[in-house]
Formats: structure tokens, sequence, C-alpha cells
């Protein structure tokens, strides 16, 4: 009889491990973070619909940066064109300070004022989702992990 549940415990345990293994290799979801109206939202929304798993959470006003917790890991925020030059300058420079290791992408037609040093990259407002989502993951330096996990799959 001891033996029976030796072997049950040792099966249930190398279970679990297994387990823990394929979760390990999983990588951890990509936060992404878009400050704009809750219309545009769906853009970035489809876009990381064919990604890697992803979690998304939309600040419809740059002011509602201020009350996101300090210890939020966010990878990448993207910041909308329909925010003004002042808007932009102000959350680009709070994310900074905030989150210094946040990639921060901004939707824009224009470089207008916004200064180089505040932000990642910029996208055009018609950009496809696809790119968006490439350029997301390059950000994060996801694409190539994901990539490589499709081939050994």
């Amino acid at each position: 009889m001891n033996k029976l549940c030796s072997v049950a415990t040792n099966a249930n345990e190398s279970a679990i491990g297994t387990l823990d293994q394929k979760d390990a290799r999983m990588p951890k979801p990509i936060h992404v973070l878009f400050v704009g109206p809750l219309d545009f939202g769906s853009m970035v929304h489809d876009a990381l619909l064919c990604g890697p798993n992803s979690r998304l959470s939309i600040a419809p006003d740059y002011r509602e940066l201020w009350v996101i917790p300090k210890q939020e890991s966010i990878q990448v925020v993207v910041l909308h064109s329909t925010l003004s030059s002042f808007e932009l300058d102000d959350a680009t420079r709070f994310i900074r300070q905030r989150w210094p290791h946040t990639r921060i992408l901004v939707i824009r037609s224009s470089e207008g004022s916004l200064d180089d040093a505040l932000y990642d990259d910029r996208v055009a407002p018609t950009v496809e989702p696809e790119v968006l989502l490439t350029t997301i993951e390059r950000l994060t330096g996801r694409w190539r992990e994901w990539r490589s996990r499709d081939v050994e799959l």
C-alpha cells in the first residue's frame, strides 16, 4: 500500500513539475497602456489580438496617468494624436519619470514640437494593425522571441 501512495505522490509531483516548465516558457503578457479617446483605443486592441498574450489598459485622458500606481508594470504606452502638444509633452515627461523602462509610442502624423528624446517611436494614425503590433513587439523586445517560438513549435 505504501508503494502505491509513493507512486501517486511522485506522479503528482512530476505532473506539477511539467506544468511549471510550461509556465516558465510562456512569456509574461505585454502590458500596453493606451492614452487617448476610447474610440481610438480599438485600433490598439485590434492590433494586440493578432499577437502574443497581452493586456491593454486605456486612459481616456492623459491626466489619468497620475492615478496609475507606480508599481504597475507597463511595457509600452501608446499616446494618440488627439492629445495636444502640451499634453503629449507633459505625459511623456511624466511616464519617463514614473516608469523609466517603459517604451513610448506616439501615434501622430507629424513630429510637431515634441522632442524626439521623449518618445521611442512614432507611427501614423492610419497605421495597419500588423505594423502597429510589430512596432509594439519591437519596442518590448518580444518580436524575435515570439517569432522564434513559432519556429520551434
